[in-house]
């Protein structure tokens, strides 16, 4: 196109391209922040290539991305927003491009660590300015240049900014709980930077440790007002000095300085705690000391990693109790000098150990001494209980989401995977027997939800859509809120009755079913109670295994080791797989007497090989007896014995009680009343009822089995919206609304049916034998 041609469109579209340019640059600064973040970390690698012709030419062009990326696309935008800030991003550039040129990494990351710092000042300042003018939105688009927290706690922002935009929160209120968050957020990144300072010197790394330090003294630089108004302005300038005066000695004699500069931090938190406050991070401080050893235990075996997930787990747990140490520590200091330093010796030394995937013990002893210590400083629980998971999981779900919005879906899935591990066993084992339709919903929502509604697992796995990730986070936290409101409230006498009534019918009512079937197939088949060919001694061997097995592994998972959420629900889920197996086998062995009818013969066989080879035959059986009462008792028994615990914790202890006899005597009933079938039942008659009830059992445990399966994240699970999404379904039949699991459960009905089948032809091509 021809300018003379069209002279006033040009003009116009200039016009509008020299009107709208600059606000927009204005307004979007943090695309620009992280290209440039990204560029300079990307740019400081190349100083591992030898500085050759290529690899200068290559630095050369870089340096000038570089510049071009502040110049010509931030800088306009900082100039409008945080002026203060223009001055010191400008040196820094400068001395990023004057060590790059040297080939001096130690300076180029020191001048990185500056750069960054000093956007982040800038942002600060800019987000505060946009709110007290009313800018929302623009306040909203700085926020977005800023470091997350380590803590459970850094969510309180971007919700504040999300009311704000939604028109439903004050600006100035908003105002203070960003300032708050933030302030927070790098007073506790500049604790860290110091202690990482002092462990890149004393590994030898000058690069780390030069960057670290520089972090340091521009967050110093961005707290600077803060720490004035906290500890007083004289204490301020001693740390101001004490950052120079590091960076300026010799590597070997500047720890000292480092040293005296964690002690002179200790005791500085940017904002006051309210008494609530204090007491929900003094009990999630002890909360995350204590569960540092149970993932480290379960993550590193003799020095190695065996599960890396739980291995990451506790160095995190570590790292959210030391940035809780760094708020608590003005209230602490004041409290007992003498905990306040023994807590922070304790600390480092765990982050020693954890990173050198040392002894295990340690790990456990220092814990336990941190948790008495918070306890007898603050005259609290150390045990938070199912409240304080309750109060963690809306921060957990919230992080979620952030994390999610800002594009990193792994560590949303870990996020969720954490806010997993509060929920079960903290919650749903005390859920579950007061309100199980509650837990079972929870649980879902936690992994795949429904066909109607997306779990949290559903919409990680496919990142998104957000808006969803969001109406399923709210419906968790309005669910949590149930929770809590159902736990808190008081249990009377006659609802503990019918709750521990109503936990026996249901753990039990199927393992008791299973075993009346089995005995009276056994003696309407003619096998004898007693002797070493009888039935008694194989089943009642299962069963009293099987509940020696359940309490020892409860008293072995309270008081020797840890097992995890997920490893519990694979337990469960192959146990009920196992089950249903010899299940399936013994019902076919029971349709095979129901409708061929050769029962009677076989038995006088076995009896007349009793002393021969056919006595292996008889032994077989009777290991299968075994198997099948042990695997039905104890997949039921030992999560009856957890729920009894979390019931016994609300209840009073009689009511408890009474219902438990209850349902045992309800339970032999059953038994009784099933047995009893057999003496007035014809034999092939009962045969086909127990096949059936058994058949019931099996296609029950196949789905119990793939859904433990399933939220031990073994198998996926697809949600399906044919299928109706009952509680009472999923309690007492196993059927849940997900395609592998009713599909396996469709393939083991039709097993069944094929054997039924199979054995009506097998009857009309042979008489059956007298």
């Amino acid at each position: 196109m021809k300018i003379g041609r069209y002279p006033a469109l040009v003009i116009m579209l200039l016009a509008l391209v020299g009107a709208f340019a600059p606000p927009c640059a204005a307004a979007v600064p943090w695309q620009d922040a992280e290209a440039l973040r990204s560029e300079t970390a990307a740019t400081q690698r190349l100083l591992f290539r030898a500085p050759d012709d290529l690899a200068r030419r290559d630095m050369s062009a870089r340096i000038e991305r570089v510049r071009r990326l502040w110049t010509d696309r931030l800088q306009a935008a900082y100039r409008l927003g945080a002026a203060d800030a223009v001055a010191p991003i400008d040196d820094a550039v400068d001395d990023f491009a004057a060590a790059l040129s040297e080939w001096n990494a130690a300076a180029a990351s020191a001048a990185r660590a500056r750069l960054w710092t000093a956007l982040l000042d800038g942002a600060v300042n800019a987000t505060l300015t946009a709110l007290d003018e009313g800018r929302s939105e623009d306040a909203a688009q700085w926020l977005n240049i800023r470091e997350y927290a380590r803590t459970s706690r850094d969510t309180a922002a971007t919700i504040a900014m999300r009311e704000v935009l939604a028109r439903r929160l004050e600006p100035a209120k908003a105002r203070e709980v960003i300032e708050a968050e933030l302030l927070g957020v790098y007073a506790g990144e500049l604790r860290r930077s110091i202690a990482e300072s002092r462990s890149h010197l004393a590994s030898g790394y000058p690069v780390q440790f030069a960057h670290a330090l520089a972090r340091a003294s521009g967050l110093r630089d961005l707290l600077s007002d803060n720490i004035a108004a906290r500890i007083g302005h004289q204490q301020a300038e001693a740390i101001k000095a004490a950052l120079a005066e590091a960076g300026s000695r010799p590597s070997g004699s500047a720890d000292p300085v480092l040293a005296r500069l964690e002690t002179s931090l200790a005791t500085y938190s940017p904002t006051s705690l309210s008494p609530e406050d204090r007491e929900r991070r003094v009990r999630l401080l002890s909360r995350f000391i204590g569960l540092v050893p149970v993932e480290y235990e379960k993550g590193v075996r003799d020095g190695a990693v065996t599960i890396p997930f739980e291995y990451f787990e506790a160095g995190l747990f570590r790292d959210r109790a030391a940035m809780l140490f760094g708020d608590l520590g003005a209230d602490l200091a004041a409290r007992s000098p003498q905990a306040f330093e023994r807590l922070g010796t304790i600390l480092a030394e765990m982050e020693t150990v954890i990173d050198g995937k040392g002894d295990e013990d340690r790990v456990r002893a220092l814990s336990q001494e941190a948790i008495q210590s918070i306890a007898d400083t603050y005259g609290l629980s150390s045990e938070g209980g199912y409240r304080l998971a309750l109060g963690m999981l809306p921060d957990l779900f919230d992080e979620i989401l952030l994390v999610a919005e800002a594009g990193d879906w792994e560590e949303a899935e870990l996020k969720r995977l954490e806010a997993y591990a509060l929920f079960d066993p903290d919650i749903e084992q005390r859920l579950m027997p007061r309100a199980p339709a509650l837990a079972l919903k929870m649980e879902a929502d936690f992994w795949e939800g429904s066909a109607s509604e997306a779990g949290l697992g559903r919409l990680i796995a496919d990142k998104g859509p957000q808006v969803v990730l969001r109406q399923v986070v709210e419906r968790m936290k309005a669910a949590t809120v149930q929770a809590h409101t159902i736990l808190d409230s008081q249990l009377s006498s006659l609802g503990a009755f019918l709750q521990s009534l109503a936990i026996l019918v249901r753990e039990g009512l199927e393992a008791v079913l299973v075993l009346a079937c089995m005995i009276g197939a056994l003696k309407a088949g003619g096998t004898p109670a007693g002797g070493l060919l009888g039935w008694r001694l194989p089943v009642s061997g299962g069963v009293s295994a099987a509940l020696l097995a359940s309490f020892a592994l409860w008293l072995a998972v309270g008081k020797l080791f840890d097992m995890s959420t997920l490893q519990r629900e694979l337990l469960e889920g192959a146990t009920a797989l196992l089950a249903a197996g010899v299940l399936l086998y013994v019902t076919h062995w029971i349709f095979r007497k129901a409708y061929v009818g050769d029962w009677l013969a076989h038995i006088r066989r076995k009896a007349e090989m009793a002393s021969g080879p056919g006595e292996i035959a008889t032994m077989f059986g009777g290991l299968t007896v075994f198997g099948l009462a042990f695997l039905v008792v104890f997949r039921e028994g030992f999560e009856t014995v957890l729920f009894y615990e979390a019931l016994l914790a609300d209840a009073p202890a009689m009511p408890v009680l009474g219902g438990l006899v209850v349902g045992a005597v309800l339970a032999v009933a059953v038994a009784y009343l099933m047995l009893g079938l057999e003496a007035r039942l014809p034999v092939k008659a009962f045969f086909r009822v127990t096949g059936a009830l058994l058949a019931l059992m099996s296609v029950t445990l196949v789905g119990n089995g793939i859904r433990g399966l399933q939220t031990a994240a073994l198998v996926p699970a697809t949600p399906v919206s044919w299928f109706p999404d009952q509680p009472w379904l999923q309690l007492y039949f196993g059927l849940y609304p997900v395609a592998e699991a009713l599909f396996a459960q469709l393939l083991i009905t039709a097993l069944l049916l094929l054997s039924v089948i199979w054995l009506l032809g097998a009857r009309s091509r042979a008489a059956p034998v007298s």
